[in-house]
């Protein structure tokens, strides 16, 4: 996926659309929301036991959510059963 590609994800009722851009090193995700609020950027961070933060940081609470999302949808594309 790159930014070229987004990819929608449905959660209950939110839905989210997906973009990732790489800056530098970062892998940053972008995720516009159907329920108005305000965009959300994400990245993973640490090392040995990686976790999802928002770029800038102040929405962790949502980050560790929507990132897990991601993180479940990407395997399901790898893997289909």
């Amino acid at each position: 996926m790159n930014s070229a590609d987004p990819i929608k994800i449905e959660h209950h009722d939110i839905s989210f659309e997906c973009t990732r851009h790489h800056i530098k090193e970062a892998e940053i995700y972008r995720l516009n929301f159907s329920d108005r609020r305000p965009p959300l950027n994400i990245t993973k961070a640490g090392a040995e036991q990686p976790f999802w933060t928002s770029v800038p940081q102040g929405r962790q609470t949502e980050a560790e959510f929507f990132g897990t999302r991601i993180d479940e949808h990407l395997k399901k594309i790898k893997s289909p059963k």
